[in-house]
């Protein structure tokens, strides 16, 4: 998980719950991942959305060409917002935001597995159900490998690690020994 600021999360969670008072929660979730692939694929987006040294009617005209027809009318009004607040630098972290705040309320979450060797679709797929069953989640994992893990595999899920290496456990023994 990325760090984001506290602003963010703040207007996420702000949007969230307008969505959710309108009964419009998917709609403004697939506006906002659309939003976040625009942002991704166009360098020229980006650099606008920084740029405040646009008078703001041209900035306002600009936004209202790329979003008014497109976006839900909530959406376009959140849009506009931020863009009054001077904010609209932190729109990526928004929809990434308001991603995850959907995500939870859906009972899924998001971890990490580290791995010695690539790992199949359906190896990946067993580690999310079983530790999804452990933490009474569903479980979606992006993956990693890592040499250096000599073998077996790092689940990190929040801020808890679950570590299965071999270089784990090669650690453990030398630490007993050297204890002992």
């Amino acid at each position: 998980m990325k760090l984001r600021s506290r602003a963010a999360h703040r207007y996420a969670q702000a949007l969230h719950d307008l969505a959710t008072g309108e009964a419009v929660l998917e709609v403004v979730g697939g506006d906002l991942a659309g939003i976040q692939v625009d942002l991704a694929e166009s360098g020229d987006l980006r650099r606008f959305i920084g740029n405040y040294q646009l008078a703001s009617v041209r900035r306002l005209q600009t936004l209202e060409a790329l979003f008014a027809a497109r976006v839900h009318p909530l959406v376009w009004r959140f849009i506009r917002f931020l863009e009054s607040k001077r904010r609209l630098g932190v729109l990526n972290e928004i929809c990434a935001d308001f991603k995850e705040l959907e995500e939870r309320r859906q009972g899924i979450i998001r971890g990490h597995l580290t791995s010695a060797f690539a790992l199949s679709a359906a190896d990946v797929k067993a580690i999310a159900l079983q530790a999804g069953k452990h933490i009474r989640k569903q479980l979606i994992l992006e993956t990693e490998e890592n040499p250096e893990l000599l073998g077996g595999c790092r689940l990190q899920v929040g801020d808890t690690v679950y570590d299965f290496s071999l270089a784990a456990r090669l650690r453990m023994i030398r630490q007993t020994m050297m204890a002992g």
